[in-house]
């Protein structure tokens, strides 16, 4: 395994992509062999809306393309639920960033739910999650 500076002189060394993915692979199959892993998980979109504008996402929507800014909480319980009873093992939450800096239907969606900002209701239903599932 590289150390720190190793990594770096990596990085900017004019070796060939390929040579460099080789060696990737080289020390990915030291570390872990020929094993694979997977962790079965439920996707909850917390919120579609994002404040940044990337031509390139096809997962953020302006507020008037959605029904709500926010999953509810039950929402969020019931995905979660149906999630475990799929033999799921964990939660990711999908979210946009900072929705309520750019979007007023977030902030009034958050101030009306009594949260100050999207982290802090993403504290709140991933607690709930985690103690409802």
């Amino acid at each position: 395994m590289p150390d720190h500076e190793q990594a770096l002189l990596l990085a900017d060394s004019d070796q060939p992509l390929i040579e460099l993915m080789q060696q990737a692979a080289d020390l990915r199959d030291f570390g872990h062999g020929e094993q694979i892993s997977f962790s079965k998980k439920v996707f909850i979109p917390l919120t579609h809306l994002c404040r940044d504008v990337c031509h390139y996402c096809t997962f953020a929507k302006a507020p008037r393309q959605l029904q709500s800014p926010y999953l509810s909480p039950d929402e969020v319980i019931a995905l979660a639920q149906a999630g475990a009873k799929l033999g799921c093992k964990e939660a990711l939450f999908t979210l946009g960033d900072q929705p309520e800096l750019r979007y007023k239907a977030a902030r009034d969606w958050l101030s009306a739910h009594h949260y100050t900002s999207t982290l802090d209701y993403l504290a709140d239903v991933a607690q709930r999650v985690f103690n409802e599932t």
